[in-house]
């Protein structure tokens, strides 16, 4: 199994011009023509789509920060040093804007958003971190036809954050128990059973024996495990067939329904005797603030159990903080918005990631109109979008 390194080469663009002699015997005006370079992503940048592509992808793909990419271009030759690469990334982030407009807009038609948030540092204008903590927002469509991706910097973890960003959307909205998504109007709202259980994870994984026998809390993870083993069952059988989502809408109210009614007892009498701040009192008391809500997963076949998808989703950038720990300034966190959004919906809908941005940045620097019509042809999930950008599967099994 041989390796060839990559190669990066200089490619110079020639133009001419071109002065018409006799136009300025005959009136007095030379007639100059020049030939056309080729468009480019970036402005009078040196840095070609494919190469741009390859440092985008690295980056949100493969987590490498710019400092190793500064390491990883001089191993292969050349220099480039973090400020170049940055701007870069943060010219790309502002020319890629509106197809991430197009995603949101698509985003708010869909009948179903799954949404997560986490932390992250970001160094205030005078070089400082700043001491309060910002926040990435993540919302993903649930719908298995096509999957859209859509990241959200902002300052705060404030109710109005997915409030204003969800705008217009009417369909229904899964998270986990944090009270500030309750804000979002014309929705219906449902819960997250991984949460659920993760509470009664957390009390029965520590015990042992007879104290693991005796504990109530035992009770409450048994219902979530009987849950999910039906739901478990259901892809096994149906996942695939054309009505995966009737026959589950129908095993669920047959199965899961008085599953979650007994849930639902169960807690209502535990509650009366847990002490209030016990482990199992705050397991019995979160539950009861979201089973009721939960149980709204029932009334559509198309619903998750759990919003672990959007879990799923923005772990790439739980992974990528780890390695680049903060972001420099308030314009790069904006930029790795648009960014991640990107290429992670490519990843998502089954593209080769650095092949479409590279697709995606020849199309935008030539396309003349740029309406939302015509940029959903080249959207990650549309069907018009060129066989080779699709992950073909063609792995070396050794």
């Amino acid at each position: 199994l041989k390796y060839k390194k990559a190669e990066l080469y200089i490619e110079e663009h020639v133009t001419y011009s071109y002065a018409c002699k006799s136009c300025k015997k005959t009136d007095d005006n030379t007639n100059i023509i020049t030939t056309k370079a080729p468009n480019s992503f970036l402005y009078k940048s040196m840095a070609s789509h494919e190469l741009l592509s390859h440092v985008i992808n690295i980056k949100y793909q493969y987590a490498m920060p710019l400092y190793r990419q500064e390491a990883y271009f001089d191993m292969l030759g050349v220099s480039l040093s973090r400020q170049t690469l940055s701007n870069w990334i943060i010219g790309a982030a502002n020319e890629f804007e509106i197809v991430y407009k197009v995603m949101k807009e698509s985003l708010l038609k869909s009948h179903y958003i799954q949404a997560d948030e986490t932390t992250l540092t970001v160094v205030d204008s005078k070089g400082e971190d700043t001491k309060s903590k910002k926040y990435m927002w993540l919302y993903r469509t649930g719908e298995s036809e096509h999957t859209i991706i859509l990241y959200d910097y902002q300052r705060t973890r404030s109710s109005t954050c997915p409030k204003e960003f969800l705008k217009g959307f009417t369909g229904v909205l899964q998270t986990d128990g944090y009270q500030g998504y309750n804000s979002v109007e014309n929705v219906k709202h449902i819960y997250c059973l991984a949460h659920i259980r993760r509470k009664y994870f957390d009390i029965v994984s520590k015990l042992e024996g007879e104290a693991l026998l005796n504990s109530r809390a035992v009770i409450g993870f048994n219902f979530c495990e009987q849950l999910y083993k039906i739901e478990k069952e259901l892809k096994e059988k149906y996942q695939g067939s054309d009505d995966f989502y009737k026959k589950r809408y129908e095993v669920r109210l047959e199965k899961s329904a008085p599953i979650i009614e007994e849930f639902i007892k169960y807690v209502d009498i535990e509650l009366k005797n847990a002490l209030p701040r016990s482990p199992l009192g705050q397991a019995l008391e979160y539950s009861k603030k979201l089973l009721l809500g939960f149980r709204e997963f029932l009334t559509d076949g198309s619903l998750e159990i759990d919003n672990n998808g959007a879990e799923r989703a923005i772990k790439p950038f739980v992974i990528g903080r780890k390695n680049w720990l903060l972001c420099n300034t308030q314009k790069g966190a904006k930029a790795s918005t648009i960014l991640y959004s990107i290429a992670e919906t490519a990843k998502s809908n089954d593209l080769n990631v650095e092949k479409y941005l590279t697709y995606l940045m020849d199309v935008l620097c030539n396309l003349d109109k740029k309406d939302t019509a015509t940029l959903l042809k080249y959207m990650p999930w549309s069907k018009e979008l060129p066989e080779e950008l699709k992950l073909q599967n063609k792995n070396i099994h050794i």
